[in-house]
């Protein structure tokens, strides 16, 4: 059996995460969702995630908090994937513990 890299999208917007599954799955990777940062957590654990793709917007939680919660555990490379493009918002992800920022 094949070992598929595992990715875990962290995002409210189900129409994000949609396209996300869709265009991951078909590129031979495996995915789980979640619509918040506390069900992205919990999902990272289980899933032996390979690696996170993270909104910073989410209902429960700042993107932040949840990147330097990851960061106590996961070695993983996390990924954030936001609308907002401020410089003080890619600078604070990075330096929280994410490895690279791409604005939607």
């Amino acid at each position: 059996m094949e070992n598929k890299i595992r990715i875990l999208i962290i995002d409210d917007e189900p129409q994000m995460r949609r396209m996300l599954k869709i265009a991951l799955t078909v590129h031979g990777y495996e995915t789980r969702e979640a619509a918040n940062g506390q069900e992205g957590i919990e999902k990272a654990a289980v899933f032996k995630t390979d690696i996170v793709l993270l909104d910073l917007t989410l209902p429960d939680m700042d993107g932040l908090e949840v990147i330097r919660n990851l960061r106590e555990w996961l070695s993983a490379p996390i990924i954030v994937l936001s609308v907002k493009e401020q410089e003080d918002d890619k600078i604070a992800s990075l330096d929280a513990g994410a490895d690279d920022y791409i604005t939607k």
